[in-house]
């Protein structure tokens, strides 16, 4: 299954959402994902609204997960445990809950951590502003560069303005038509304390998630702590990508170094520039 296929160019450091549209694809993905973290020794969690019959589904795309689920390595949650605990949805929670499954994927000694969620769940029982606000932050758990983080809805259940609210929050979005060569299409990894790694393409379609990774950048750098930028893997930004880069001088009071411009991109940060001498560096 090509859609599914394309899953095995993600790795840690990225937060992807894909969109389905049907059971075939729904479970060729999710066997992708689990059969490709097994190989790569991740701790996996899978949350979702068919977890009970998820062994079943594996097993008909030739994935037995009994000893992954026995040994630790796999936990497969339903939605009352992952996202509504209480009956009601608390991203802050989930999110705390999400950074400790890493945490223990860390202490236990595993190669990464790899979480899969479902989130046709959302549809009735979150709003579209909270839920993007909620996928806009996942992004700071994935930015480690340890984690991946794979979101699924089906088209089918959102609107196409819903899905356009929390496919920018991602960023990279993969579709029936995605091509092979643009996935993932944006990957921001921090660097050191107080620096981030960026390659690919920023532009419209992950915008949100951009600018979550830099507002995180920002608030945990110390202050007036020089922060760094290496674009030598960015093929492509617009200007408001380029403002968003600028951001950590521009309002974080911060010295901006960027490392590895393109001639193109370091024109377009020049452009936007109008902050004083010597905060920011192009080098």
């Amino acid at each position: 299954m090509a859609e599914a296929s394309l899953l095995d160019h993600l790795g840690p450091g990225d937060h992807a959402c894909l969109v389905y549209d049907d059971e075939p694809l729904w479970a060729g993905s999710v066997a992708s994902l689990v059969r490709s973290g097994l190989r790569r020794h991740h701790r996996i969690v899978y949350c979702g609204p068919d977890a009970e019959r998820l062994p079943s589904v594996l097993a008909g795309q030739g994935v037995d997960i009994t000893m992954a689920l026995s040994s630790g390595q796999l936990t497969v949650a339903g939605v009352e445990a992952a996202y509504l605990p209480d009956g009601v949805f608390d991203p802050e929670a989930s999110l705390a809950a999400w950074a400790g499954e890493v945490a223990t994927a860390r202490a236990q000694g595993y190669h990464g951590m790899r979480g899969i969620g479902d989130m046709t769940w959302a549809r009735r029982d979150v709003r579209i502003d909270q839920l993007s606000w909620y996928e806009a932050r996942v992004n700071r758990i994935c930015v480690d560069g340890y984690t991946t983080g794979v979101c699924l809805y089906d088209r089918r259940e959102f609107s196409e303005p819903e899905l356009r609210r929390v496919t920018r929050t991602h960023p990279s979005t993969i579709t029936r038509y995605t091509d092979p060569s643009r996935i993932p299409l944006l990957r921001v990894v921090r660097t050191g304390g107080s620096g981030l790694r960026l390659s690919g393409e920023a532009d419209l379609s992950n915008r949100q998630a951009l600018r979550a990774m830099v507002e995180h950048l920002v608030e945990e750098a110390a202050d007036r702590e020089p922060v760094t930028l290496d674009l030598s893997d960015l093929r492509f930004a617009d200007s408001a990508a380029a403002r968003i880069l600028l951001e950590p001088a521009v309002s974080g009071g911060h010295r901006l170094d960027v490392v590895g411009c393109s001639r193109s991109l370091r024109r377009l940060l020049a452009f936007h520039w109008d902050g004083p001498t010597g905060r920011l560096r192009l080098e």
